[in-house]
């Protein structure tokens, strides 16, 4: 284990009394004794804690890939999800700011022939409301493309609004949508990536040398992997790391807890470093509330009371200390990062697995706070909570075999009998297509097995049913049914693969 934590605080901790946990660095001490009392958070876990002036703990542990033995360090370039937003944010207000792009200018002032599904008016809606959930509509395709897909190109965004996009009620509603469409505005306004607009804002000027939207950054084996735990026999499925193609404006950077500590203590401080170009004016407006959420009930990822959400920061409530929190999830991994100005702290967790972790890195952040002010249950909390998660993750995984068996015993599936030969499975192969080049997919024998290759999402095929196959993308990833279709002459012709119909259109 790597770890980098004050030891003094320690030895504070041990000889002083619960008044001290009103200073930021026993808080930490506290918290680091917190975390070594679980059993096991593997493969790895970090958790960097600031002051605008301080980095009072830096903990890495474990392995940032299981397969490997790779320690986590530092410098680990560390996928953080929907966290990407908050970035974004910033260079929205920096691009507002600078006149490059006006927060307020509407959509159709960068797509004036775009449009939306019926009912709403595309020439209403401002690109700070995309940035705060507001526009009234919603594109699964689009975000499942960007997330799992591939690369949409900006200029393919108008026509994939008008295939896929549908009206929702109004009001705010989280989605990866907004912060989607705002990053190719930006490359069609300026003629220059998101990617190339964070590096030149706020990566090269903040010296953030393991942050980046381009995992091709680093060689494969200096980042961290994600991790599906699978029980003690099959032991960590692992989640490769994503390819630039799926690094999207949503969610699509990687960094290291070095990284998140300058990116907290700037929060902190309200301003960025002298010559960096970031202003409190910009910082001020990223961390200004654009809409209510409707939150108070704690029904959110920190399950606190959150009333407002600001370009890329819910705005919460800890025992009446304002507290802006964002979390991030994809596939193996669980982060979460938050700052207060009102205590003067900002904390950052990682995990790279998915085995309740998400659960462990939202207390992570609460338990600090707990701690940091005394919090009547701080002790309690802070016992009960390393106990039950090994309950806890037991429980997830066990849930997780109940769906997919409960699954695999639906009835479309014919009892899984059907075991064709390689001769016979190779009548599926070829590329199916419904006419958008965005949906099309591959289907080819790999060892024996077929696999289908939508972009970089790869979905193994087993044979369930004469022409029906069920596939998964991971271990415990919902079972996606393909129906094949044959032609008068008994010839593999069609598919339905979730709902979706394609026809080959060439034979491998």
């Amino acid at each position: 284990m790597l770890r980098h934590t004050l030891a003094a605080m320690s030895a504070l901790l041990l000889t002083g009394t619960a008044g001290l946990a009103e200073t930021p660095q026993v808080a930490a001490a506290q918290l680091d004794e917190f975390l070594d009392r679980f059993p096991d958070l593997g493969p790895g876990f970090a958790v960097v804690v600031v002051t605008a002036d301080d980095i009072i703990m830096n903990r890495t542990q474990g392995e940032r890939r299981a397969a490997t033995g790779a320690p986590m360090t530092t410098e680990t370039p560390i996928y953080i999800a929907s966290q990407t937003k908050a970035y974004m944010g910033l260079l929205a207000a920096y691009l507002d700011q600078e006149g490059i792009l006006d927060l307020d200018s509407h959509i159709t002032d960068y797509w004036p022939d775009l449009q939306f599904p019926e009912g709403v008016d595309p020439s209403v809606w401002t690109l700070r409301q995309l940035l705060t959930h507001q526009v009234p509509i919603e594109a699964r395709m689009i975000t499942i493309l960007e997330a799992y897909v591939m690369q949409v190109q900006a200029s393919d965004y108008p026509a994939l609004i008008a295939d896929y996009a549908t009206a929702r009620e109004p009001g705010y509603r989280y989605d990866n949508l907004g912060y989607n469409i705002y990053g190719a505005i930006l490359e069609t306004a300026t003629g220059r990536s998101w990617q190339d607009w964070l590096d030149r804002v706020i990566f090269d000027p903040l010296a953030m040398n393991h942050t980046s939207p381009r995992t091709s950054d680093f060689p494969l084996d200096e980042l961290s992997w994600g991790h599906i735990w699978q029980g003690e026999d099959a032991g960590w499925y692992e989640v490769r790391p994503k390819t630039d193609a799926l690094m999207q404006a949503a969610g699509g950077l990687v960094t290291s807890t070095e990284d998140m500590a300058v990116w907290l203590q700037m929060q902190l401080r309200g301003s960025g470093p002298e010559g960096s170009g970031i202003t409190a004016a910009m910082l001020a407006e990223a961390q200004t509330s654009g809409v209510d959420t409707h939150q108070d009930d704690g029904n959110n990822a920190p399950e606190l009371p959150c009333s407002g959400y600001a370009l890329g920061w819910n705005i919460c409530d800890f025992e009446g200390d304002t507290l802006y929190v964002h979390g991030g999830g994809y596939t193996g991994i669980n982060t979460m990062m938050a700052f207060s100005p009102d205590l003067g702290v900002g904390i950052a967790t990682f995990s790279n697995s998915d085995n309740m972790t998400g659960w462990v890195t939202s207390r992570t952040v609460i338990m600090y706070l707990q701690f940091l002010t005394e919090h009547a249950d701080a002790e309690r909390w802070s016992e009960a909570r390393p106990r039950l998660y090994p309950e806890r993750s037991a429980w997830l995984l066990d849930q997780r075999r109940q769906r997919l068996a409960a699954a695999r015993a639906e009835e479309r599936w014919g009892g899984w009998n059907w075991q064709p030969s390689v001769t016979e499975l190779a009548a599926y192969e070829g590329r199916w297509s419904t006419g958008d080049p965005y949906l099309d997919f591959d289907v080819a024998l790999e060892d024996g097995q077929l696999i289908a290759r939508w972009g970089v999402y790869t979905v193994t095929m087993m044979p369930a049913a004469p022409d029906q196959f069920g596939g998964q993308s991971d271990p415990f990833g919902d079972l996606e049914g393909f129906s094949f279709v044959r032609n008068e002459a008994g010839e593999v012709a069609s598919v339905v693969w979730d709902e979706e119909s394609y026809t080959r259109i060439s034979a491998d």
